[in-house]
């Protein structure tokens, strides 16, 4: 190690410009211009490997569908999805007497379902076909889905007399100009006969919603609980043909055509539609080999981050070799890089992307993390975002990392050293080999694919974007970072600490 006594306001600058992602704790203040401050710096190893995650959250804003074969594994990874529709809350709805009716019920003309895409994996001209199946019950807002959740009949989720509409597309459309990204979609039609729970029939699926809507008090048309809960719950939309294509979701919408009434007093066609979007619940269905995966993470010479596999890097942290000697200091700064495997080792990279987005936490704290829909804190939870080459305003290249950079992550640090101490104060006697075996995860940290949403907040002065949801990636990514059970040095962790010089 070596050390610097430094002034006060020099000390700041370094540290303020080390620290890009948090400054709290940074363990100094301004105080009188006599102050001294010692810092000292060391770097240490940190081990790595490559970990299946069992129960990860379906809570992507994202839904997928389609069929793939993994070059990695071999093996084909399936995805579908389940989506709810909102309303247009407290909107400018037509009145029932606004439609068109036939002895006091609403007749609409037509109805189907878009599934809207904006980007893809595979080869988009391979024929593809997929089953929508209407749901007996909506899924619950407050229970938590894995990704192997699948509805179906036998577990009470989907209608076993309902709604079951095959449709075979091809997500390349010739004649929609490459830009227009808004008019790619699936389209499925509903405008058979429809016959509701209570056996009442409809000429189509889109009279049944709204009639349904407008049932009662008529304030399901402007709720979007009581429009999931008492009038559609949603769809099972699953990929049943075809192998080599993904397709993003971006929005499922459910369009109604009929018949309205103008303030001239004439009839004309106009479109009701209900969208699928984040604020109701939109799920994802994976199926994958599970063994070739198992395999995969028991490979030694580096680490996997693989989507949605949930192949991920969980890493042990040096704790106890970090403080040592520094017990009374302030560790200001911890700084990872996780470098990516070179190209020439990888497997058909242009297929699977690269994964942008890595969110690193203590190990044990993962699966509560994404079942309560937490958000990246910088104290014991921290977000990167993958670095190939950076440039200039001229174009010059000012960085070649290939990696991901986690510039602070002391508080993670911090806080499993408290816990063990705290743990070893409580209950004297107790070793670092049985702290060590009561919690085997206590210095480990899971380094996850992610998916981030921010939202601009603005006030008087000033308008901020600020992170509001984190959940697992749920698209086609894979990478090998350097590291693994073979390399135990690969990776390094550089630590800064501070503390005030007696005079």
């Amino acid at each position: 190690m070596k050390k610097y006594i430094i002034l006060p306001l020099i000390a700041a600058v370094g540290f303020l410009t080390s620290c890009d992602e948090t400054t709290d704790a940074v363990g100094f203040s301004l105080t009188e211009p006599t102050d001294r401050l010692d810092v000292d710096y060391g770097t240490f190893n940190v081990s790595s490997e490559t970990v299946k995650l069992e129960n990860i959250v379906s809570r992507s804003t994202i839904g997928y569908l389609g069929k793939m074969k993994d070059p990695e594994t071999g093996s084909y990874i399936t995805c579908n999805y389940t989506t709810q529709f909102r309303t247009m809350e407290n909107g400018d709805h037509l009145a029932k007497s606004d439609f068109a009716q036939d002895n006091g019920q609403i007749i609409a003309d037509s109805c189907e379902v878009r599934i809207y895409y904006y980007t893809s994996s595979g080869d988009n001209n391979i024929p593809m076909k997929c089953k929508l199946q209407e749901m007996a019950k909506p899924l619950s807002e407050t229970e938590t889905y894995t990704t192997d959740f699948k509805p179906t009949a036998e577990n009470g989720y989907l209608r076993s007399n309902g709604i079951s509409q095959s449709t075979t597309y091809s997500l390349k459309d010739n004649s929609i100009p490459e830009d227009t990204e808004s008019a790619r979609c699936i389209r499925i039609q509903l405008n058979n006969e429809y016959t509701d729970t209570k056996g009442n029939k409809y000429n189509n699926y889109g009279s049944y919603i709204l009639n349904k809507c407008y049932e009662g008090d008529g304030s399901n048309i402007n709720n979007s609980y009581k429009f999931v809960h008492n009038v559609c719950p949603g769809f099972f939309i699953e990929s049943t043909g075809g192998i080599g294509c993904m397709a993003n979701i971006s929005i499922t919408q459910l369009r109604i055509h009929a018949k309205c009434k103008q303030e001239n007093g004439t009839m004309r066609d106009s479109l009701i539609y209900f969208n699928g979007t984040e604020e109701v619940v939109q799920r994802t269905n994976i199926s994958q080999d599970n063994d070739k995966l198992t395999e995969m993470a028991n490979e030694g010479d580096y680490t996997y981050l693989k989507t949605p596999a949930g192949l991920c890097t969980q890493i042990t942290l040096p704790v106890d070799e970090v403080y040592k000697g520094h017990e009374n200091d302030t560790l200001n700064t911890a700084r990872m890089i996780l470098l990516r495997e070179s190209n020439e080792k990888e497997v058909n990279s242009n297929t699977f992307g690269i994964p942008t987005t890595l969110l690193i936490l203590p190990a044990d704290r993962a699966e509560a993390f994404f079942a309560k829909n937490e958000i990246a804190d910088n104290r014991d939870s921290y977000i990167a975002t993958y670095i190939g080459e950076t440039k200039d305003n001229t174009g010059n290249a000012t960085e070649r990392l290939n990696g991901y950079r986690f510039s602070n992550i002391s508080g993670i640090l911090r806080l499993m050293k408290k816990a063990k101490d705290e743990y070893i104060a409580a209950h004297p006697g107790t070793t670092d080999e049985q702290y060590e075996t009561l919690f085997p995860k206590w210095n480990k940290a899971l380094i996850v694919p992610v998916i981030t949403s921010k939202t601009t907040v603005t006030s008087s002065y000033t308008s901020t974007e600020v992170l509001s949801r984190v959940t697992h990636d749920m698209s086609l990514t894979s990478t090998k970072l350097v590291g693994g059970k073979n390399n135990p040095n690969a990776i390094k962790i550089n630590c800064i600490y501070s503390k005030f010089k007696n005079k």
